[in-house]
């Protein structure tokens, strides 16, 4: 028995040995493959063709097999650790690869979409050209020199991912005449989308960089005619800007851009901050234009820009790539940072607007409307001198046209809801329709100057204010003979936006269905435009505007105001000096069911 059980015992023990041979035999064929698998991914980085996409993979979490796999090598299961010398050449790979990047300054550093760096630095360029001047979300100088040396400080991969995907917006513009591009562009588009929301899924979202690609995105969405889908996006750049880091940017670059989102949210500090400031100007513009509660909260007033700040990342260089300056002219101000210091100071009177429409402080009272009106013509009569006229025969920067436009469509929507109390007729209805026709016209000479100069470089919320200024003059002054100009502009320059904006078709249908419900006095090529059929369904328009029209809610609005608002506000403007003047040089408004203005007056 005892010789048996000790040839049992080594029988079992020659049996195991042989079975852990075995696995280690198997462990060193899966490694072996494993580091085949490997080689494959460093020889395919020397391909740049496929470089950008494999880099793009390990960022986004893809492990070694999945890569090969998808590089043509077949699914090996169960592989086991890598080899340290097979990582180590891997990670060497890498490194040397991006640091290449680095040392040449390519563009390509910040972007997997594309491998052509002249294509990525034009499309940074159209964006700085033509959309930052309206919609200042970062400090240029100081995002470009982040961009020229890849470094993560002021730039970001999300960032340049947005910004690309905006500008093919501007970029649909430049290849308009070839119809075989715009495909190309729309697919290129998609794609820096599709990474900037890949991207953001990973990335730390009180991080200002990430707040400013949040804010792009809405533009773009916006463009593109997804309404809904863009208010998420700006709802997600405010919230995130109360988790943002402090000292993560230095203090001029930051309410540059907060000023600049906030505004975007509520319609349409010192210089050191006006970045974070146009973040404001942004969350408040969409507000206006969709007649919602500002999600944001109410920032305090911008401070005048110093000029300390202005020697330190203030932008000089647009007007010169767009290489449209006038000569000789002294006291126009070209400085994108003023206008933006300037259009925060509106945006905040807009921002208290906002709340009043909103019942935040009781029934709107004619006090309160006088002290808003009030602020509005101050910030209108302070202007410095090269911004306070975009009338003048001199060439205006389109930062400046736009700002005149949202003034006085700001003045058109504050007016309005007046009209539409039962208190307000005769004298007062005229002294208000008096006001409100002025203020359109003077954005109407502002928006066709804007398209005659600039063509199709527009922003997607101008298309907002082309509906707005001329609803109004359709409403209030359609007995004008120049009445079938303002449709035909409005039609026109909105079937043109849309090759860049699909969104200006949704307006140009809703605006094309409201003009046909006043049966004006129009040319033939026009009223065959007006008896078009419309494309949209109601879920399509509310996707676009997140409402089932552009135009104001009037029983909301009406529901605040005081009775008589409308009544003694016109009375308070009659014996104003400042538009006394104006008014007794108005002479008529043929408006059915409204008195003579002279007669008013008299």
């Amino acid at each position: 028995m005892h010789s048996k059980a000790a040839k049992d015992q080594m029988l079992g023990e020659i049996n195991r040995l042989r079975i852990e041979n075995q696995h280690l035999a198997q462990q060193n064929n899966a490694l072996g493959e494993k580091n085949d698998l490997l080689e494959s991914v460093i020889r395919s980085l020397k391909n740049d063709k496929q470089s950008h996409e494999i880099i793009r993979r390990l960022k986004r979490g893809d492990d070694h097999q999945s890569i090969a796999e998808w590089l043509g090598r077949p699914l090996v299961p169960n592989l086991g650790d890598i080899s340290p010398e097979s990582e180590r050449q891997f990670n060497i790979s890498i490194h040397r690869y991006r640091q290449r990047w680095v040392e040449s300054q390519n563009p390509c550093y910040w972007t997997n979409v594309t491998s052509d760096g002249v294509l990525v630095e034009h499309l940074v360029t159209l964006y700085l050209t033509w959309i930052h001047p309206l919609h200042t979300l970062f400090d240029e100088d100081k995002f470009m020199a982040s961009f020229r040396a890849c470094v993560d400080v002021y730039c970001s991969h999300a960032l340049v991912n947005a910004i690309c995907a905006a500008a093919c917006h501007v970029l649909r513009s430049e290849w308009r005449s070839d119809e075989g591009a715009h495909g190309g562009i729309d697919h290129l588009q998609s794609r820096f989308m599709d990474e900037v929301e890949e991207l953001q899924m990973d990335i730390d979202a009180s991080k200002l960089t990430a707040v400013q690609s949040w804010a792009i995105m809405f533009l773009v969405e916006l463009g593109l005619g997804h309404g809904l889908m863009a208010s998420a996006h700006l709802r997600h750049a405010t919230e995130s800007l109360v988790a943002k880091k402090k000292d993560e940017q230095a203090s001029t670059s930051a309410e540059v851009s907060t000023w600049g989102i906030l505004t975007l949210t509520t319609y349409v500090a010192k210089a050191a901050r006006m970045i974070e400031s146009q973040w404001l100007i942004l969350a408040s513009t969409w507000s206006a234009l969709t007649y919602q509660q500002p999600n944001a909260p109410m920032p305090p007033p911008p401070t005048p820009i110093s000029d300390e700040g202005r020697a330190d990342g203030l932008e000089t260089s647009t007007e010169s790539r767009r290489n449209s300056s006038a000569d000789g002219d002294n006291e126009r101000v070209d400085d994108n940072q003023t206008t933006a210091y300037e259009q925060a100071k509106l945006y905040h009177i807009v921002h208290e607007i906002l709340l009043e429409n909103c019942g935040h402080h009781g029934r709107l009272s004619v006090q309160s409307m006088t002290s808003i009106y009030d602020k509005l013509l101050s910030w209108k009569r302070e202007l410095p001198k090269g911004l306070c006229n975009a009338s003048s025969e001199n060439e205006a920067p389109p930062h400046l046209l736009f700002l005149h436009i949202q003034y006085h469509v700001t003045v058109i929507q504050t007016l309005q809801p007046m009209l539409h109390l039962d208190s307000t007729s005769g004298e007062s209805e005229r002294v208000l329709v008096t006001v409100i026709v002025e203020h359109a016209q003077l954005a109407f000479d502002c928006l066709v100057r804007y398209c005659e100069m600039y063509t199709y470089h527009q922003s997607p919320i101008q298309l907002f204010c082309i509906v707005h200024v001329c609803d109004a003059l359709v409403k209030y002054n359609s007995a004008h003979g120049a009445i079938s100009e303002v449709v035909d502009f409005a039609l026109r320059s909105l079937e043109e936006a849309q090759l860049a904006f699909p969104i200006a078709r949704v307006l140009r249908d809703i605006f094309r269905q409201f003009v046909s419900g006043f049966h004006l006095t129009l040319p033939l090529r026009l009223r065959r435009k007006l008896d078009e059929t419309s494309p949209y369904l109601p879920h399509d328009i509310r996707n676009a505007l997140t409402r089932s029209t552009y135009q104001q809610p009037v029983a909301q609005l009406v529901s605040v105001m005081d009775a008589s608002l409308g009544r003694d506000f016109a009375e308070r403007l009659i014996t104003r000096p400042d538009c006394k003047p104006r008014l007794m040089q108005t002479s008529r408004h043929d408006r059915p069911g409204s008195m003579q203005i002279d007669s008013l007056l008299n």
